[in-house]
């Protein structure tokens, strides 16, 4: 799997979506909080070294929740499926995941956007 960083082009600078993100995290969707929060995560981790687990250890946590959470409700947008992601998953394997849905969120979002 490839983890492509274009998921994120468009996507608020990291600090108005973690602003954004905390002013309402109580009223957002389960999954939405679960996707922001990873794709939030990876964001601020990306020049971190696959190898320095103190960095990269939260990103993959929230994928596998991202990922249990999708395989349990059948919310998976991406061709990359929830049920292939286990611990052992690479954390380039648990990127790509997290953007592809965020990729989807993303197109979602900006179609509500659009005026009619």
């Amino acid at each position: 799997m490839s983890a492509s960083l274009s998921a994120y082009d468009g996507a608020p600078e990291l600090i108005d979506e973690q602003e954004e993100l905390l002013r309402t995290i109580r009223s957002l969707p389960l999954r939405e909080r679960l996707l922001r929060t990873a794709a939030l995560t990876d964001r601020y981790t990306l020049g971190a070294a696959p190898e320095d687990g103190m960095a990269t250890q939260p990103v993959r946590s929230k994928a596998l929740r991202l990922a249990a959470y999708d395989a349990e409700h059948g919310t998976a947008a991406g061709p990359v499926e929830p049920a292939s992601l286990t611990t052992a998953s690479t954390l380039d394997d648990m990127r790509t995941y997290i953007r592809q849905e965020y990729a989807a969120h993303r197109a979602r979002t900006v179609l509500k956007e659009v005026p009619k």
